[in-house]
């Protein structure tokens, strides 16, 4: 008998529909006369129980007994079995008796049962609300009906069911919600959030307000996660082509029927739950979205880089073999994206290309040997580095091949990348040779002694030529040599062997250098020396020998010839000069 209903109000409701098992019906819930059915007729005379029983069979009894004897009679039943009739009509009417009884006592269980039960709803709903009920109405009430008692709990049960069932209706709401997003985040949900009946109190259901929120907000960040997951997912497989009908898993058939845009324009999940052409948003899915990203971009990185190593090779063999421009752009506006039909593209022209270049292979090698002869030239290689190169020094084209074509690309490709190596230090070594026959230019300028004879701004601007010359030959020769010597180092020590320039070691030219100017100035100095010389003999030559001067005159000549020198002094003075800041290593 569930008696937690909220349609069943009201104690009389209940007490009719159990007291309507019984033929009696009542008119007072206090004991004294009811309506009792009396004659065959079964009108309602107000008389006692017993009263009514004992003088209605007496009656009924006299009125059934002068019936059947009249039928009996015309029958002609024999006094035995006139006994026999009686006899059963007894025992029916005491089973009827019987029946009517136990019926009764039925009733009565029933009510007490039903009272049992509401007893036990208003202790269970009172618990789950955390209200206090008066403990009299749970007792056992022996002065007092079944029928008031059974009124009496209603009563109270009715604002208890009222109170619960807006609770459970919120918990229920609450649960349905954490069942969804559970579900739909592949969760687990706990056994706690399943409970709506033992605790119905405003806390509770608190506590299951603030979980839906969470679990909102949950849904929201998944459900963004996924989204944007979604996005990517759709964006690399239309970079790379991938019909999602046509070509696609039962994965991207999902991704791409799992977004639809809403009014605003944003994108939103089709539904939260997995389908035939939808993701979902539960924690595997995210997983199989963030795997299915990493596959995407990893194939669309293979197809970059494959596709960009095709374009390399491509480019250089149009290069190599001269194809038109014209056929060029073709085939680049031909090809778009990185879908497969892309590099089956690239493939074929590469092929096309290989084709080709195996046609002209002799063409191609004649080119790589004039590049690989410039570049010798360039890179000052030795007679045995050119040597080492014995597939240089094959001229049957029959044998000519692919791989001799590489090794000569190889050998261009490894001079080249030498000589951009070997640039700095040429560079070097140009500023510095031009230094150097800067200082040489210096230097025959000061043997020039008509050049002081300008005048006016025009001697200082020779002078300050000059001076701007001997300052870059002081400063920058020393130092650019030092930087030199130490790029020369390195180098010998990375590739095992001294730098040329112009045929010979630059470290064997520096000492050259070095040596050939310090033999040069000693060479003027001994020019000076032997043009004084030869000046003075020819003095003597012409005044004949010089005396001693005389004590007397010793301090006069002294500063006569103190004047002299100081004239001459003076005299030499922007050669001396220019010579004196000329004193410097090369």
């Amino acid at each position: 008998h569930n008696i937690k209903s909220p349609h069943m109000s009201g104690g009389s409701n209940r007490s009719t529909r159990i007291r309507n098992q019984s033929a009696f019906t009542p008119v007072s819930t206090t004991a004294g006369p009811v309506l009792t059915p009396s004659g065959r007729n079964s009108s309602m005379v107000l008389l006692s129980p017993s009263r009514t029983i004992s003088e209605s069979l007496t009656a009924l009894a006299s009125s059934t007994a002068q019936q059947l004897e009249e039928v009996w009679d015309e029958v002609g039943y024999t006094p035995e079995e006139r006994a026999s009739q009686l006899s059963d009509l007894l025992v029916q009417f005491r089973d009827l008796c019987d029946n009517k009884i136990a019926e009764e006592k039925g009733v009565a269980e029933t009510f007490r049962q039903t009272i049992v039960d509401a007893k036990a709803e208003v202790a269970e709903t009172s618990k789950a609300l955390k209200t206090s009920v008066d403990p009299i109405l749970l007792r056992e009430n022996a002065g007092q009906s079944l029928t008031d008692e059974l009124a009496t709990l209603e009563a109270a049960l009715e604002g208890l069911r009222s109170v619960a069932s807006a609770a459970r209706e919120d918990l229920q709401a609450c649960r349905d919600t954490l069942v969804e997003s559970h579900e739909a985040l592949g969760l687990e949900l706990d056994t706690k959030w399943r409970d709506i009946e033992s605790d119905l109190t405003s806390q509770r259901r608190n506590e299951f307000h603030a979980k839906v929120a969470e679990m909102n907000e949950a849904m929201s960040t998944r459900t963004s996660a996924v989204i944007q997951l979604l996005r990517d997912c759709q964006h690399l497989m239309k970079d790379l082509r991938i019909d999602a009908e046509r070509d696609g898993s039962d994965l991207d058939r999902r991704i791409a029927g799992s977004l639809v845009r809403s009014k605003d324009g944003s994108f939103m999940m089709v539904s939260k739950f997995r389908s035939d052409t939808c993701t979902g948003i539960s924690s595997t899915t995210l997983d199989d979205l963030a795997g299915r990203v990493a596959e995407l971009n990893g194939e669309k990185r293979r197809r970059k880089t494959k596709l960009a190593d095709m374009g390399v090779q491509i480019a250089a063999l149009w290069e190599k073999l001269r194809i038109p421009e014209e056929q060029q752009r073709s085939f680049t506006e031909s090809v778009q994206g990185l879908g497969l039909d892309t590099i089956e593209k690239g493939q074929a022209e590469l092929n096309r290309l290989s084709e080709l270049k195996s046609q002209m292979l002799g063409k191609l090698v004649a080119e790589a040997r004039e590049q690989i002869s410039e570049l010798w030239e360039k890179t000052n290689a030795t007679s045995e580095q050119r040597e080492s190169f014995k597939e240089f020094y094959i001229h049957d084209e029959e044998l000519f091949s692919d791989d001799i074509l590489e090794e000569h690309e190889h050998r261009v490709r490894d001079l080249e990348a030498r000589l951009e190596h070997m640039k700095p230090i040429i560079k070097v070594i140009e500023r510095r040779e031009d230094i150097l026959r800067e200082r040489m230019e210096y230097e025959e300028l000061q043997k020039d002694s008509d050049r002081l004879k300008q005048r006016g701004a025009a001697l200082t601007k020779q002078l300050m030529l000059e001076e701007k010359m001997a300052r870059r030959i002081k400063k920058e020769l020393p130092k650019l040599t030092n930087i030199l010597e130490e790029k020369l180092r390195d180098w010998k020590t990375t590739n095992g062997e001294d730098f040329v320039y112009n045929g010979e070691a630059y470290t064997i030219v520096i000492k050259k250098q070095d040596e050939e100017w310090k033999q040069y100035k000693d060479n003027l100095v001994q020019e000076k020396l032997k043009r004084k010389q030869e000046e003075k003999a020819a003095i003597e030559n012409k005044h004949g020998p010089k005396y001693g001067q005389l004590p007397g005159k010793k301090k006069s000549s002294s500063h006569t010839s103190g004047s002299h020198a100081m004239k001459s002094k003076s005299k030499t003075k922007p050669l001396a000069n220019a010579q004196g800041k000329h004193n410097m290593r090369a």
